[in-house]
C-alpha cells in the first residue's frame, strides 16, 4: 500500500488553507504566532470534532482561529487540572497497596520470587491462580533490579539506595508504573484485595456499609483505575479526550451501589454520561478523595478553569459553544461534584463553596 504524500506548508500557506476549510482568520500577524506556537495540528484536527465532525473536510459555524485557540487552552488547563487530580488519586492508591504489603510481608525483597525468606515478592504470599500473577511477580523483580543496577541514576529510589541496597515497598512503589501497580492488586489474595479496595472507597478510617458488596466494590474499584490510567496517558501525551478511544468504562451496577444519590442517572448512564466520558474520570477522582482540603482545591481549580474559558468567550470571541462542551462534559457536572463534595464532608465543604461564590460576585 502507497503511504500518502504529506505536503509541507509555511505559514502562510498554512493561513490560505484555513480559510479554504471555512476557519475566519482576522489578522494574519496574530494566525502566524498562533500557528507557530500550537501548531496547525493542534487547532485545526485536534477540534474538527467540535465542528462538524472528524470526517467532515469544512468547519461548519465559520469558527475564527481565536476560537479554535481558546477550545485548545481550555482543553489543555483543564485536562492538565484533571492528570493533577489522578496523580492525586495514583499516589494514594499506591500508598494504601505499599502500606499493605509492608506490613504483612515485610520489607526486604529478593530477586527470585520463589525464595520465602525476608522476600515481599515471594510468589507464595500471592494470588498463584491469577493468570498473570508469575509475569507481575518477575516484572517487579525486574525492576527492583533495574533500580540497584547502574543504569537509571535519577529514579526517585536511586537516592535511598546510595545508603541502602534494599527497597522497602514503600519508597519503591514510586518507581513503579500505573499500570503495574494495579496488575500488583489484582494478584493479590482475596482478603488483602478486600482491605486495599474498602480503604480507596471509604477512607482510611472509614468502613465498607454492612449492606454493601466487597465483591462488588472490587469489580468497580479495578475498572474505574483503568479508566483512570488510560486518561492519565491520554492526557499526558497531550491528546485530546475522545471516549470511543478510552477503553475501560464504569460497571453500570457497581456504580450506582456506590455512588451517592443525584450525582447520575440511569437515563444519563444509558446514553453514555459517566461510563467511559470525562465525567466518569471525574467521578472516579471524586469519589477516591477523603481529604477535604484536597477535594476543595481540586473542584475549585477545574471551577477555575470553565470560569477563566468563559471569560475570555466574553472578551474576545463570538465563540458560541460553552465550555462544557468543548471539553465533552456535561452542563451539570461541577454541580453535582460539588454536592458529592458536601455529602461527603459537610458543612466545610458547603461553607468553602458558599464563601468561593460570595468572592466571586461583581
Amino acid at each position: 500500500m502507497m503511504l500518502r504524500k504529506k505536503t509541507f506548508r509555511t505559514y502562510e500557506e498554512q493561513i490560505d488553507f484555513l480559510r479554504s476549510r471555512n476557519i475566519a482568520i482576522e489578522d494574519e500577524r496574530d494566525a502566524i504566532e498562533a500557528l507557530s506556537t500550537y501548531s496547525y495540528y493542534s487547532l485545526v484536527n485536534l477540534n474538527k470534532h467540535l465542528y462538524g465532525g472528524l470526517k467532515e473536510r469544512q468547519f461548519i459555524g465559520n469558527p475564527s482561529l481565536l476560537d479554535l485557540q481558546l477550545a485548545h487552552m481550555l482543553n489543555m488547563n483543564f485536562y492538565q487540572v484533571v492528570l493533577k487530580g489522578i496523580l492525586y488519586i495514583e499516589t494514594s492508591f499506591k500508598t494504601k497497596l505499599a502500606y499493605l504489603v509492608s506490613r504483612k510481608y515485610g520489607v526486604m525483597s529478593r530477586e527470585d520470587i520463589n525464595d520465602p525468606n525476608n522476600n515481599f515478592l515471594y510468589r507464595g504470599y500471592y494470588n498463584n491462580m491469577h493468570p498473570a500473577s508469575t509475569n507481575t511477580l518477575r516484572s517487579l523483580a525486574g525492576k527492583l533490579r533495574y533500580l540497584q543496577s547502574e543504569k537509571d541514576k535519577d529514579s526517585y529510589s536511586r537516592h535511598f539506595l546510595l545508603a541502602n541496597r534494599q527497597l522497602p515497598p514503600w519508597i519503591f512503589i514510586h518507581d513503579v508504573e500505573f499500570g503495574i501497580a494495579i496488575q500488583w492488586y489484582n494478584i493479590l489474595r482475596e482478603q488483602d484485595k478486600n482491605e486495599v479496595c474498602e480503604k480507596m472507597i471509604w477512607g482510611e478510617t472509614g468502613h465498607m456499609p454492612p449492606d454493601l458488596s466487597i465483591e462488588k466494590a472490587k469489580t468497580f474499584l479495578s475498572q474505574a483505575l483503568q479508566v483512570l490510567r488510560e486518561y492519565r496517558n491520554t492526557i499526558a501525551h497531550g491528546q485530546r479526550i475522545f471516549p470511543s478511544e478510552i477503553e475501560s468504562s464504569l460497571p453500570e451496577q457497581e456504580l450506582f451501589m456506590l455512588l451517592p444519590e443525584g450525582a447520575l442517572t440511569s437515563g444519563e448512564y444509558d446514553e453514555g454520561i459517566g461510563t467511559n466520558d470525562p465525567y466518569a474520570c471525574l467521578l472516579s477522582i471524586v469519589m477516591f478523595i477523603h481529604d477535604p482540603i484536597l477535594m476543595m482545591s481540586f473542584l475549585s481549580e477545574l471551577q477555575s478553569q470553565l470560569n477563566f474559558a468563559h471569560m475570555m468567550q466574553t472578551a474576545v470571541s463570538s465563540e458560541t459553544k460553552q465550555p462544557y462542551e468543548i471539553l465533552g462534559i456535561p452542563p451539570f457536572t461541577m454541580e453535582r461534584l460539588i454536592e458529592m463534595s458536601h455529602q461527603r464532608f459537610g458543612e466545610l465543604s458547603r461553607y468553602y463553596f458558599d464563601l468561593n461564590k460570595r468572592i466571586d460576585l461583581p
